[in-house]
């Protein structure tokens, strides 16, 4: 399996977009900065200057980790799943042999380094750029946060990578997808207390978000206090354990089925 796990990375090193992904990870955090600071500065929106850097770090986090990584995520995706359909490799795989359920669980994997990469050098950009203008605080907390999340959100992606696997079209039919699935979860987020409670109980970016808040608003200088205590009265808040429970049903119906479509397109 970690052979296999290596043949994965190998095959992305030779795409550039990975590249451009990792460094945009630092990029990102850049333009936030200067909206935290104008706001500290010209409005004094933050009492302090971690809260200002709190700030910052959630900001990076809803816009950058919640919203952003999973329309990343199915790109690489399509990446490495049309790879052996691009290639027409799938007889010279058989003889090795490797099953679809290998190539797909090495893929997943992949994605959930990446995904878990991309949080914490975010993180890392965001401290990088609060030493400079804030004032950084937590830096062990928001590192070990930032992995979990990195965890949580490619489970939350699996069900995208599932729907590039079912359709199996071309790159840009899968940009595409990936790109409604981000402005769907955009939608949901914002919208998130007039939808049913089932609803939001379901969908992993709201709940992650919903989950986040409630863990993070001990560790920082700031927090959304109303509007978490909104979604508590709302009993929005998913517990931990049905947090978890949530996504690793979703993540595990959705490797089956990926596992599942990708025999039968090496078939």
């Amino acid at each position: 399996m970690l052979k296999l796990i290596q043949c994965e990375c190998w095959k992305l090193k030779r795409k550039k977009f990975v590249q451009l992904v990792m460094a945009a990870s630092f990029l990102f955090p850049i333009p936030l900065t200067a909206i935290i600071y104008y706001m500290n500065t010209a409005q004094g929106k933050y009492e302090t200057k971690e809260a200002a850097f709190d700030g910052l770090w959630q900001s990076v986090m809803g816009f950058g980790m919640q919203l952003l990584l999973p329309c990343i995520l199915g790109i690489i995706a399509a990446l490495l799943f049309f790879a052996e359909r691009d290639n027409d490799t799938y007889k010279n795989l058989r003889t090795i042999p490797v099953t679809s359920t290998q190539m797909v669980i090495a893929k997943c994997v992949v994605l959930l380094v990446l995904s878990v990469l991309f949080c914490v050098s975010s993180t890392v950009a965001s401290m990088l750029c609060g030493y400079v203008f804030f004032g950084v605080s937590g830096v062990v907390y928001k590192l070990l946060f930032s992995v979990l999340m990195g965890f949580l959100i490619a489970l939350s992606a699996l069900p995208l990578v599932l729907l590039i696997v079912f359709f199996s079209k071309s790159y840009i039919f899968s940009i595409l997808l990936c790109i409604f699935y981000s402005v769907f979860n955009l939608m949901s987020t914002f919208t998130i207390t007039a939808l049913p409670k089932f609803l939001v109980s379901i969908l992993p970016t709201p709940s992650i978000m919903i989950w986040g808040s409630a863990q993070m608003v001990s560790h920082m200088a700031i927090g959304d206090a109303e509007d978490l205590q909104r979604f508590v009265d709302l009993g929005l808040v998913p517990s931990t354990i049905q947090l978890f429970l949530t996504l690793g049903i979703i993540g595990l119906i959705s490797i089956l089925l990926a596992i599942y479509l990708y025999k039968k397109r090496s078939e």
